[in-house]
């Protein structure tokens, strides 16, 4: 029984921090599948060597079933709304920012058969933005960095070109010059926007799996 306690305190424990952390998905993730080579290597070793000790299969199957357990338990841990509907423009926007990189981050958003997916949040945002945008709201040069990141994830040719346009006249203002995201998002907006037309990027920010962009 108490060969079985320690395991099942540290299954308790991960689980935990898998459900507060988002960031703790990715580093199971990342321990499942070292395990499984481990794992693998061990089954390779002890087929030419028949003597070897079975134990050495314990370890990497338990941090297996612990990290698949713990994986499962973080999916249960509700995402903050995509969006606010309080606060100002710049405050509304920031937050929208914010939610479009940390579900990035994030595992839950990228299972589709949840209701909380990557592209139905995407969505919420892109409409909130949208609005900002045709009521002429957006005027402020981090606001116009914010909204063309959330444009930057749509799906619409026209969109694409809403967010260069945005991204472009906040990366030509002199506070933003040094901003690393804003001159980038400026460029990879570009390129987006070109291989959505169908034609070359220019400045070579979407790797090949950006070429069908939807």
């Amino acid at each position: 029984m108490k060969k079985y306690l320690i395991p099942f305190i540290i299954l308790v424990a991960v689980s935990i921090l898998a459900y507060m952390y988002n960031l703790m998905t990715f580093v199971l993730l990342a321990s499942i599948a070292i395990s499984l080579v481990v794992l693998l290597l061990a089954v390779v070793v002890g087929f030419f060597n028949k003597n070897m000790n079975p134990g050495w299969k314990r370890v990497p199957l338990t941090v297996i079933v612990i990290g698949i357990v713990a994986v499962a338990v973080g999916l249960f841990r509700p995402l903050e709304p995509a969006v606010i509907s309080s606060g100002s423009v710049s405050e509304r926007l920031a937050y929208a920012y914010q939610k479009d990189q940390s579900d990035r981050m994030t595992l839950k958003p990228y299972i589709g058969f949840l209701d909380d997916n990557l592209a139905a949040r995407d969505n919420i945002r892109i409409e909130q933005a949208k609005q900002f945008y045709q009521d002429n709201q957006i005027s402020q040069p981090l606001d116009k960095s914010h909204a063309a990141f959330i444009f930057h994830h749509s799906k619409t040719v026209d969109l694409f070109e809403v967010a260069h346009k945005l991204a472009s006249e906040a990366a030509a203002v002199s506070e933003l010059k040094n901003d690393y995201v804003v001159q980038w998002l400026a460029k990879a907006s570009y390129d987006r926007w070109m291989l959505a037309l169908g034609k070359p990027q220019k400045f070579g920010t979407q790797d090949k799996f950006s070429l069908s962009v939807e």
